[in-house]
């Protein structure tokens, strides 16, 4: 940005952007205020795969949703996976959002399990995970804290 100063002299304001890949230490949130911290960085070919071929970027502990409460999260996990199976825009503000029950519908109606849980194979041992995974598109972001900058 090129400006003026007080004393009429030119002041130059240059931004600089630098592309990180995340580091073991690096710190995430999501919209919902659930922080979480890099534990470990693992190769594609060795992280679970969904039946459509989807690989996950993160896969977040879950003992950290009974003591946060942030139902708001699994909310736009179901609501962005229903419409990415119906290729539409989900409304996902606090008080006018669609229902689980139509959410959960949507996914059913594409062949999805209703609560938007999917069976994973690892990709270590190529058999089936033991479990249903909640599994979906979620909106994440990289806080200042960075191990790089330490």
């Amino acid at each position: 940005m090129f400006s003026t100063s007080e004393g009429n002299q030119a002041v130059v304001k240059v931004l600089l952007r630098q592309t990180r890949r995340p580091e073991v230490g690096d710190k995430f949130s999501s919209r919902h205020g659930q922080k979480g911290v890099v534990g470990l960085i693992v190769p594609q070919a060795d992280m679970p795969v969904s039946a459509q071929g989807i690989c996950p970027d993160i896969i977040m502990n879950p003992h950290g949703f009974p003591s946060r409460m942030t139902v708001g999260k699994l909310m736009e996990l179901l609501g962005s996976k229903a419409a990415a199976v119906q290729g539409r825009l989900h409304d996902g503000s606090a008080f006018s959002g669609d229902p689980v029950e139509e959410l959960s519908g949507i996914l059913s109606s594409h062949g999805h399990h209703y609560l938007g849980k999917e069976i994973l194979t690892s990709g270590v041992t190529g058999q089936p995970l033991e479990a249903y995974i909640y599994f979906g598109p979620i909106y994440y972001q990289r806080l200042k804290h960075m191990v790089m900058d330490k």
